[in-house]
């Protein structure tokens, strides 16, 4: 009798991909020239990878699915180039550093 007041096991949920996304490119870190030296070429190489997915995400998802003169694709747009920015500044980095 003492097992019923026992709760069920939580279930442990997928972290959604935006989450991931999230965590791995952090904003302040890739527009920061300074962070960018730090990083290893590893995580170079991952972060400039995820900043060109999400951005050709973001222009197909502004292609498909918004009208173009809505505040939402204004947003979109705002987005893609601010990633574009960071895909230019990793690729500037990697070719300090002669990886690229």
């Amino acid at each position: 009798m003492a097992d019923e007041s026992q709760q069920p096991p939580k279930v442990q949920l997928q972290t959604p991909q935006i989450e991931l996304d999230r965590q791995l490119l952090r904003d302040d870190d890739l527009l920061n020239e300074e962070h960018l030296r730090r990083m290893d070429q590893v995580l170079l190489r991952r972060n400039l990878d995820h900043a060109r997915m999400f951005s050709r995400k973001l222009s197909l998802e502004l292609q498909n699915f918004v009208h173009l003169y809505t505040p939402e694709a204004n947003e979109l747009r705002r987005r893609i180039e601010k990633y574009m920015v960071m895909e230019r500044m990793i690729e500037k980095e990697m070719a300090r550093r002669h990886t690229y």
